[in-house]
């Protein structure tokens, strides 16, 4: 992969959209601390396209906040090109995993990896997170303030064991859970994001010394699997998507693409599916008419509001903060200027609240998604909503995330119903994901009539 650091534009105000005169640090704390507030103010005052200068980039991100610009740059893929934009991920997710695969190359293995995710392997891996579920669900706690992202990060990450690598030896689950754990938590990923030298290997005790120790163990376990499951008697009759992407090898990656792609799906895939869920129970909680709204219908055996509810929430608060791209050459978006090889994010948080497209935007209101003839303010245009971002790069795994989610949902509020535990949260950016401040903190009160779920 060509570093797309080393060809960034110097910053010229002349060449950029309009960008806050704060300081590069002042803005990166603004964006960390309030990404949605800040980038909002931005919006605001300079228009649907802007420039932030926040690090880690040298000029700017050129940011597109409303529907028009949040198409172009997810659609029109010769001006604005994926790949090279995710530079700064590739030492965690491997340079040759998807979300890091330029074009030409990033088509044809896209449709590679597409089978896995179809809709029938849907229906057969349904009740096994049914089945991961109900075992997690004691570790919830009920009748007391709880986070419920640490709690789901632990869900996702079982079936990331499960339904990605088709672990089943306790043994060997434990080792991978232990492993990837490590490497996952304590803001091990975000250490890519801080400045050049912080990212350097200088010792064990350094940021970037741990994070390039963590990854090393991730790789070389993940590596050994990968061997160890070729020679699997029982290899064509699994399910799990590494046994679908060994059997279809001859005309797909080899074991190093291999490798990083199961490392970009474990990355790309558990952190933001359990911060969805989070963000929703939160989000019910502080809003008992809907809530129950849903747990009625929920109860009466439809998923009709489920849907809703879900799409409402990645609305309010996607789990990811931006798509991001590179200008291909000199061009404009909005009216303004963009130099070549510029980072550029649809930056769907903000078009998410914008009120010309969705009347009351900071109001929770599944209904709003519920009868699209009917309620004028439902996808009221193309690329109003994409919070798994759009086009020919849009999440691969979007139809097992939103399983895991709605899976996740029902059975919770078969047994219990989240009430506040505190005021509402804010959003705040851990790498690329816009995660509740607290967790996602609740009270799940255990209903005195559970439902019985399929």
């Amino acid at each position: 992969m060509r570093d797309a650091f080393a060809r960034e534009p110097r910053w010229d105000p002349r060449a950029f959209p309009p960008a806050d005169r704060a300081p590069r640090a002042a803005q990166t704390v603004r964006m960390l601390l309030d990404p949605q507030g800040y980038a909002l103010g931005l919006r605001r005052r300079l228009g649907p396209v802007f420039s932030a200068r926040v690090y880690p980039y040298r000029a700017a991100l050129v940011c597109a906040a409303d529907a028009t610009t949040n198409r172009a740059v997810l659609t029109d893929h010769r001006r604005f090109v994926g790949g090279e934009a995710t530079a700064l991920l590739a030492p965690a997710l491997g340079a040759g995993s998807l979300i890091c695969t330029p074009p030409p190359h990033h088509l044809p293995h896209r449709r590679l990896l597409l089978p896995p995710f179809a809709g029938a392997r849907m229906a057969g891996w349904e009740g096994r997170v049914r089945e991961l579920v109900r075992a997690a669900l004691p570790d919830l706690p009920t009748g007391r303030a709880v986070p419920v992202r640490p709690w789901a990060q632990r869900l996702t990450l079982e079936v990331v064991l499960r339904v990605i690598f088709g672990l089943r030896d306790p043994a060997r689950i434990a080792v991978f859970r232990r492993t990837l754990t490590a490497f996952l938590g304590a803001g091990n990923v975000a250490t890519l994001f801080l400045p050049g030298p912080l990212r350097r290997d200088v010792g064990r005790l350094s940021p970037g010394g741990r994070f390039a120790r963590l990854r090393a163990g991730v790789r070389e376990l993940v590596r050994d699997e990968i061997a160890a499951r070729r020679l699997a008697p029982d290899r064509d009759d699994r399910d799990d998507v590494l046994s679908l992407l060994l059997a279809a090898q001859e005309a797909g990656p080899g074991d190093a693409r291999l490798l990083d792609e199961l490392t970009g799906l474990v990355l790309a895939g558990h952190e933001t599916t359990a911060t969805t869920i989070a963000w929703t129970l939160h989000l019910l909680a502080h809003h008992p008419a809907e809530r129950d709204d849903l747990v009625a219908d929920l109860d009466a055996g439809s998923d009709r509001v489920l849907r809703a509810v879900v799409r409402e929430s990645g609305r309010l608060h996607p789990a990811v903060y931006n798509a991001m791209r590179t200008a291909a050459h000199d061009t404009e978006l909005g009216g303004h200027p963009v130099p070549g090889h510029a980072f550029v994010a649809a930056l769907f948080p903000v078009t998410h609240l914008d009120p010309e497209l969705w009347p009351r935007p900071h109001a929770f209101r599944p209904q709003r998604h519920l009868n699209r003839d009917r309620d004028r303010d439902r996808d009221p245009e193309p690329y109003a909503l994409t919070p798994f971002g759009g086009g020919l790069r849009r999440c691969i795994g979007v139809p097992l995330a939103e399983l895991e989610i709605a899976t996740a949902l029902r059975e919770i509020l078969a047994v219990a119903v989240p009430e506040p535990a505190g005021p509402p949260e804010r959003a705040r950016l851990v790498a690329v994901t816009l995660v509740p401040g607290r967790g996602g903190r609740v009270t799940l009160r255990r209903r005195s009539r559970a439902r019985s779920s399929p």
